[in-house]
């Protein structure tokens, strides 16, 4: 399994939601979602949508494919109280879910000055 390391504030806080999501980054915010979903599945919708705030429905679709992916095909080392197959109903839900909403519903912006959090 891949070790992913969560990118972390000056202050040794984890990032929640980066600034920016690229290819480097990626890896981390799969594991941002499944992580903070299998502690709360409250806390991962929270997630998700103030995600989608600041960052659009593209990226989030993206990595919510990629959730779906590493759920069903185990590569990332995660820590997890849960078997991720118990988490695929809710992702496979939320991915649904955001397809048929728009940006617009979350209030995405570009403007993202409280990036990183």
């Amino acid at each position: 399994m891949k070790q992913v390391t969560i990118d972390r504030m000056p202050n040794g806080k984890e990032i929640t939601i980066p600034a920016e999501v690229n290819e480097k980054n990626f890896d981390q915010q799969i594991k941002r979602f499944i992580e903070i979903a299998d502690s709360r599945l409250f806390d991962g919708q929270l997630h998700l949508s103030l995600f989608r705030t600041c960052h659009g429905g593209q990226w989030t679709l993206k990595i919510l494919d990629a959730v779906i992916r590493e759920l069903l095909n185990p590569s990332i080392d995660l820590r997890l109280s849960q078997d991720r197959g118990k988490l695929l109903p809710f992702f496979e839900h939320q991915r649904a879910r955001h397809e048929t909403m728009s940006d617009d519903e979350f209030r995405f912006s570009d403007n993202k000055p409280m990036l990183p959090i």
